[in-house]
């Protein structure tokens, strides 16, 4: 199979196919707080996802929390080179679907400023799942997609890692390929995977 073969592809949000610049330094200070704990270098979703399931009732000011954030920086967000493009052509081809720990709030304005929002015909947000390839599955199962039939572009070796758990081709952006996490394909720069499909 080659990249243009799939019959659905689900890309990660911020650091994939834009940037949002979140004061997340602030974020996983406040979370801390709500915690009781420092976050010390724990990642900071998987740390959400840990409170929420043993304090359920700290879940909705928690999003409330990590919303305010990045509400305030969806106006600086940012495109990535060659995402309007590639969305565009892969819209017409093929399933396209989004998975992003955002939250819907942000989610839904940074695709409405960017012009991305009617590429997807599945959105998953932290809202559903904060566990990656729990999301990856809600996608999937959505877009009517077998695992084979898709692949998962992100820019994190936790999104190749994921991936391959829910059986899914794998893309990293900008990552290290020779690492543990060892991607179906790697590409410097949305740009240089969009020069290739297009």
């Amino acid at each position: 199979m080659t990249l243009r073969d799939y019959a659905a592809y689900i890309f990660d949000l911020d650091g994939t196919l834009l940037t949002i610049p979140v004061d997340w330094a602030k974020a996983r200070d406040e979370v801390g707080k709500m915690a009781g704990v420092p976050l010390g270098d724990a990642p900071l979703f998987a740390k959400m996802e840990q409170l929420v399931s043993v304090r359920p009732s700290i879940r909705e000011s928690l999003f409330a929390m990590i919303d305010r954030h990045e509400l305030e920086a969806v106006p600086s967000s940012a495109p990535a080179e060659g995402a309007l493009e590639l969305l565009t052509h892969l819209s017409k081809e093929a399933e396209v679907g989004l998975v992003t720990m955002q939250g819907s709030a942000a989610c839904g304005k940074v695709l409405s400023k960017h012009r991305f929002g009617d590429f997807f015909e599945t959105r998953v947000t932290r809202e559903d799942s904060l566990d990656r390839a729990a999301q990856l599955r809600l996608a999937l199962q959505s877009l009517g997609s077998a695992p084979g039939d898709a692949l998962f572009t992100g820019d994190l070796p936790n999104d190749v890692l994921c991936g391959k758990k829910v059986g899914v081709d794998t893309l990293l952006l900008g990552g290290d390929p020779s690492g543990s996490a060892r991607p179906t394909y790697a590409y410097p720069t949305l740009a240089s995977l969009r020069d290739d499909i297009l």
